[in-house]
């Protein structure tokens, strides 16, 4: 039986992490029936204080925080409670690791150890970790797959490129998900490498739908804005959109500038599988994240990528699927209306088949899997 062991930030409070760590759980499990898969539990002090909410920390900031979130406190705990029970539930994990130096002397032995997919190289990530390089691993192949630098370039250290540099050419397969991260690994490393699609992608819509409930969440029509960051532009883009097609702009995420100087609706009680469901029964997605556009392809939404030709990993996916048309910038808002339903998935539908394939290829060779040991 084959031991697979992937490392990636599935244990994060953000919806596409955890999401696309499933999805390449099952994929694998898919194509490799009888091996034996887990996800390396890496939980760092550091990630873990990422998503502690502002009303048990001290500061000035956290107390402001507080005031303008105490009506959705019981929202916000339950949420990070529903993001527990995702990762608990849905996730083959290994005991808890705290650190690399945890995972190194437990002498962990796998077949084949993966670098999943999200930006798990960004060193600029709070919760960014060496372990996401494979460090710990003695045995074993080493494989990635459509991992990611981040969203843009990064200034690394000289320090910083020879580590990464040693890391890599320790690889025996080596996928990235967008344009920018296959650059990164040709100039520090000198190392050619794949683009493939994000492993949510892997799965059909009829899949996620497994586990999303029928029912709705919001019965009424709206518009759901997802975004990680707190840029003016984009919620000046949603206000826009929304006046003009005269719908409500729900938001998933707290954010404190929306609080303060936007009349949008809330939805925190939310975690990964709630987020399918309003995504999924969302009239309009507006979306400056990664996986907020993929998601919107896989489900098949008209969707609008706000400022997505700025972002290495949305405008590979754009251009991948043919779908570049859909970004919206703060210039063409209003041009953007006029058509904004004007979506055909046929080409996309073709396109993602040929790219999963590839990906089916790329795991076959990277796992030694024989045509016969596929379902």
């Amino acid at each position: 039986m084959k031991t697979i062991a992937t490392i990636t930030f599935h244990s994060a409070y953000n919806f596409g992490s955890n999401l696309q760590a499933y999805a390449l759980q099952e994929y694998v499990k898919q194509i490799c029936p009888d091996c034996d898969y887990k996800i390396i539990n890496l939980r760092s002090k550091k990630q873990k204080e990422l998503y502690i909410l502002p009303f048990y920390k001290k500061g000035l900031k956290n107390k402001i925080k507080s005031l303008f979130f105490l009506k959705y406190k019981k929202d916000l705990i339950k949420r990070n409670e529903l993001y527990e029970t995702f990762i608990n539930k849905y996730l083959n994990l290994t005991k808890e690791y705290n650190s690399i130096d945890d995972i190194k002397k437990d002498e962990i032995n796998y077949d084949y150890y993966i670098s999943g997919s999200d930006q798990i190289w960004n060193l600029n990530a709070i919760d960014f970790d060496w372990s996401n390089f494979l460090e710990f691993a003695k045995k074993g192949k080493k494989i990635s797959y459509a991992a990611s630098f981040g969203p843009s370039l990064q200034n690394l250290s000289d320090n910083e490129k020879d580590r990464i540099k040693k890391d890599l050419q320790e690889y025996d397969y080596i996928s990235v998900r967008e344009e920018g991260s296959r650059n990164n690994v040709k100039n520090i490393a000198n190392l050619d490498s794949l683009i493939h699609i994000d492993p949510t992608m892997l799965l059909t819509k009829d899949e996620w739908n497994k586990i999303i409930p029928t029912d709705r969440l919001i019965e009424s029509e709206y518009i759901l804005l997802y975004t990680l960051h707190n840029k003016k532009e984009t919620f000046e883009i949603a206000k826009k959109i929304s006046k003009e097609l005269n719908i409500p702009i729900v938001v998933p995420k707290e954010n404190l500038k929306i609080h303060i100087f936007y009349k949008f609706k809330h939805y925190y009680c939310c975690g990964p599988i709630e987020f399918l469901n309003l995504l999924r029964n969302a009239k309009l997605v507006l979306s400056s994240s990664f996986h907020g556009t993929v998601f919107s392809i896989i489900f098949k939404k008209p969707f609008l990528a706000i400022n997505g030709e700025k972002d290495f990993r949305i405008s590979t996916l754009l251009k991948t699927m043919n779908l570049l048309d859909r970004t919206v910038n703060i210039d063409n808002v209003l041009e953007k209306c006029k058509k904004v339903y004007d979506i055909n998935f046929d080409t996309t539908d073709l396109i993602l088949e040929n790219e999963k394939r590839n990906s089916e290829d790329f795991f076959k060779k990277a796992l030694d899997i024989k045509n016969e040991e596929v379902k």
